[in-house]
Formats: C-alpha cells, structure tokens, sequence
C-alpha cells in the first residue's frame, strides 16, 4: 500500500486536524483532516468516510462517494478541469461496513471565490479575469456531457499572483448526463443565481457567460431560475 508522507503509518492510519469534523449524511459519515508532513512541510487534505455510500445501476448495494469522487477527479486530469491533485485513494469493508479514504494535495494560496467575493478582495478587471477563468475551467467539463453538481462559489479556489489560477473541489455528485446543453444548464444555472447572492454585477456575469458560450458554442440555454438566457456582454 502507498504510504503516507516520510516515514511512518499508511493514509488509514496517519492522523491529522479536522478541517471538516465527521458528519452524519447518507446514514453514514465523513469527514476531512488536513495533514503536515513534518519532513517537507507540504499539506494535504485526508477525506475519511464510513457507510457513506451512493447506489447506482452498476453499484445497487452502494460504494463509498470517495471512489465516485476519485474517478471523477481521474476524468477531470484528462479533460484539463482544475483540481486538486489527487493522490491516494483506497476502500475497503470493515466492521461497520465500507470506509474508504483520498488524498488531495493542498491547495496553497489559494482562497475559495465566495469569500473573496465576501472581503471585496479583487478590483473590478481581476474580479472578471478570474471569472473569465472559472468560465474556462468548466467550459471542457460540459462539453465531454458531465456536470459539477454543486458548482457554487465556495466550490470553486482561486489563486490571485502573477496570473490567476483556479481549481474546483467537491466531485462526490459530479456525473455524465449526456449532452453538453444538459450540463451546462444545471451548472450554470446554480453558478448564475450564487454569484448574483454574493453582489456579482449584471456586467461580469454577462462578460463570464459569453466568454463560456464563445468556448462551448451553446446558445439558447434555459438557466433554471433565470428569467432568460444571460445576454451578451
């Protein structure tokens, strides 16, 4: 088994401070520690779950959410979505049913798009740069048919430094749902009336939602809850 950072116990075992303490969903729990290797100093960030299961066609009697977000997380690599880079992975049966643990690499320096939205930390032109980006980072995702599933502002990581960067997080519903339009209607629809909550004006919305239609070619979508599709920038 792939062990954990310098010397000492496998991912199972190491231990770390709850970023997320457990929690009871799904009749299950899972929660999430972040790790420091004493050696090198890197962080990561250790999901652990116990019973917290989704059942599919393939998986009726149910697998760990962990094994949909790790394959999700593989899919993201090869389609040039924006993650956290994903280390470890394993599952296993123990005495009070499935446990399964992931690994992601810490995401440093960066801070989630809704509290930087909240503190008011960007100028206007970074804060449409930066939207720019995340319409570039999901633009790949719907159109290989998949949705995000939770595609909110606290889902989404940016890095403000020479360049902006960013990454999304949160990939335990994220699923294949066809067409591109599907996809992008779902997302874009719960991203539309989150970031309007969090005082993103018409014209960076509007400047975002072209700059996404000029990556996916999709016209004519219906945003659930929006009156009508965004106009134009």
């Amino acid at each position: 088994m792939e062990m954990a950072p310098g010397a000492g116990p496998s991912w199972w075992d190491v231990r770390g401070e709850w970023a997320e303490p457990p929690n009871e969903r799904r009749n299950g729990t899972s929660g999430v520690q972040r790790v420091v290797d004493p050696q090198s100093g890197a962080t990561y960030f250790v999901k652990r779950q116990v019973n917290h299961l989704y059942r599919s066609l393939r998986h009726p009697s149910g697998r760990p959410t962990l094994l949909r977000e790790w394959r999700n997380l593989q899919r993201c690599a090869k389609l040039g979505v924006p993650t956290a880079v994903p280390l470890f992975f394993d599952m296993r049966v123990g005495a009070a049913g499935w446990e399964a643990v992931l690994v992601t690499q810490a995401l440093e320096g960066y801070a989630s798009l809704e509290q930087g939205l909240r503190e008011g930390r960007w100028s206007a032109p970074r804060r449409q740069q930066i939207l720019l980006k995340v319409a570039e980072a999901i633009a790949p995702l719907h159109l290989a048919g998949r949705k995000h599933g939770h595609l909110y502002p606290k889902e989404i990581f940016v890095r403000d430094g020479a360049s902006v960067a960013v990454a999304l997080l949160d990939w335990e519903v994220a699923r294949w749902v066809g067409l591109p339009r599907w996809a992008a209607q779902s997302d874009l629809a719960r991203l539309w009336r989150s970031l309007a909550e969090l005082g993103v004006g018409d014209d960076d919305r509007r400047a975002f939602f072209s700059h996404y239609r000029s990556l996916t070619r999709l016209s004519n979508l219906r945003l659930r809850g929006v009156a009508a599709e965004p106009a134009a920038a």
